[in-house]
């Protein structure tokens, strides 16, 4: 092989990687596992707030209709996004008493995907205007 063909063999293999791992950094997740359709309104208490990456999840728990207590696992948005509409790792804790819209998983397992974060009396989740 001629030093002119190995030249362009080795860009041209440049030139591909530089393509595929550009597009795998702008790939997202699907959302087709929520049901978008039949979206529920969950009361609960705040078990957990993960303030993490590439989603923050809030983890908690709600009474069902026949008194038992389910732990509901729902996905938020991500932590940059969050943090410029006011929200911490300190937003939410322990014991909060919360609403949330959720998109439930279509598996039927008591997680989704939430929005509409509220305070159980109504008020909305808003850090921006607590300070």
């Amino acid at each position: 092989m001629t030093t002119t063909r190995k030249i362009f063999v080795f860009f041209a293999t440049l030139f591909v990687l530089a393509v595929t791992t550009a597009s795998a950094a702008f790939a997202h997740h699907s959302t087709a596992i929520y049901d978008s359709e039949n979206p529920v309104e969950l009361t609960g208490t705040v078990v957990e707030w993960k303030f993490t990456n590439p989603h923050c999840f809030i983890v908690f728990e709600v009474t069902a209709a026949d008194g038992s207590k389910v732990k509901w696992s729902v996905e938020g948005g991500n932590t940059s996004g969050l943090f410029r509409r006011g929200w911490t790792p300190m937003t939410l804790k322990a014991g909060d008493e919360i609403m949330v819209t959720v998109r439930p998983l279509r598996s039927g397992s008591p997680g989704g995907n939430y929005s509409n974060p509220r305070w159980a009396d109504g008020r909305v989740i808003d850090p921006k205007a607590a300070g």
